[in-house]
């Protein structure tokens, strides 16, 4: 009679457990679409840097200049690092001292000079092979300097006479400053021949191979529409 009710009772126990299976089977549903992977944010457009933009101060590093302007000393927190010379001065008649990552490696840079003048400033660029800081050219006097960071292009502009205005585009080679393209614009139809343009706008080449020639801003190409119109003209 004990064994009768121990089977009684396993098979209760069974018919339980298949009903929980059962119960736990899946129900007719509709299958669930999968998740949309969420848009990637656009990165925002990098805008221009002006001169404005550059700092004059730095946590680490300051910089006095001589009164007749051909050296620069620079100090590393407090303690003098290096100085510059340029026999010709490092800048014409204001020596006022900006740092900002002109050649866009991470690493600040030191630039000196009135800024949006007719005069002449200096760029000293931090050299990772010289550990120390150099000064670099690309054969202008980089007047009113300006940044594009989506380009990695150092823009500086300048007048050449009272019609003519040139604007240079410049990249980095390691530590050297390196002309890629410049754009001549002219005042005065009367002077393009003076000038051998044919139009307002031209842009050529480091060769002087000219790239587009056009009286309106709109057929430069987009970059030198952006830089034309930040240069006002």
């Amino acid at each position: 009679m004990k064994n009768l009710h121990l089977g009684v009772i396993a098979l209760t126990i069974a018919a339980l457990g298949l009903f929980a299976a059962c119960d736990n089977q899946p129900k007719n549903e509709q299958p669930k679409a999968p998740e949309t992977p969420a848009v990637p944010e656009t990165p925002a457009k990098q805008e221009l840097i002006y001169i404005d933009g550059f700092s004059t101060t730095d946590p680490h590093l300051t910089v006095t200049v001589s009164e007749d302007f051909t050296t620069a000393t620079i100090y590393q927190d407090g303690k003098e690092f290096q100085t510059v010379t340029e026999e010709f001065g490092l800048a014409s008649d204001e020596a006022t001292v900006r740092f900002v990552d002109a050649n866009f490696d991470g690493h600040t840079d030191i630039y000196i000079g009135p800024g949006m003048s007719r005069t002449a400033n200096s760029l000293l660029i931090w050299s990772e092979k010289e550990q120390k800081f150099v000064s670099v050219h690309n054969g202008t006097a980089l007047q009113n300097p300006m940044l594009d960071p989506e380009s990695k292009s150092f823009f500086d502009g300048g007048s050449n006479s009272f019609c003519e205005y040139g604007i240079g585009r410049s990249t980095f080679d390691g530590d050297n400053m390196v002309i890629q393209e410049e754009l001549t614009i002219i005042s005065s139809p009367e002077e393009y021949a003076n000038s051998n343009v044919e139009h307002k706008y031209t842009l050529k080449d480091a060769d002087q191979k000219v790239l587009c020639s056009t009286e309106t801003i709109d057929g430069l190409p987009e970059l030198w529409q952006k830089i034309a119109n930040a240069y006002d003209f």
